[in-house]
């Protein structure tokens, strides 16, 4: 069993996973005997972000991180990067992502907040 040292190391935005991917797919010799089976689920995995976030560059993503930085209540990273992967567009699926989501937020912040969020994330193509 791997055990993480630092658990923030692994914690990727779909937008770097998928810049990461490419990356391996340009700089990897991938071997005959397990060469097929990595490649198509490097292909599929690629495939399946590129798809999800087509229209998401990494200025999206900074722009929207910076949105949220300036929002009077402070989020975790674990917060941000789930807002990043999947913005939510209701309050419902925005109490999903925080803890003590109404402890910690009024109405209007909550308002606020999905203002925020729709202002700077597209709309992910639908997939299916």
């Amino acid at each position: 069993m791997i055990k993480r040292t630092n658990p923030e190391v692994a914690s990727l935005s779909n937008c770097e996973v998928l810049s990461l991917l490419n990356e391996l797919k340009d700089n990897s010799q991938i071997s005959t005997k397990s060469g097929n089976q990595f490649a198509t689920i490097l292909y599929e995995t690629s495939q399946y972000l590129h798809n999800l976030h087509a229209q998401q560059s990494e200025q999206d993503v900074r722009n929207l991180l910076k949105a949220l930085l300036d929002f009077p209540i402070p989020l975790t990273y674990r917060e941000k990067l789930m807002i990043v992967n999947t913005p939510p567009k209701t309050a419902l699926e925005l109490s999903l992502i925080m803890r003590n989501y109404d402890e910690r937020l009024t109405e209007q912040e909550v308002e606020d907040l999905l203002s925020i969020i729709a202002k700077h994330s597209k709309e992910p193509l639908s997939i299916g």
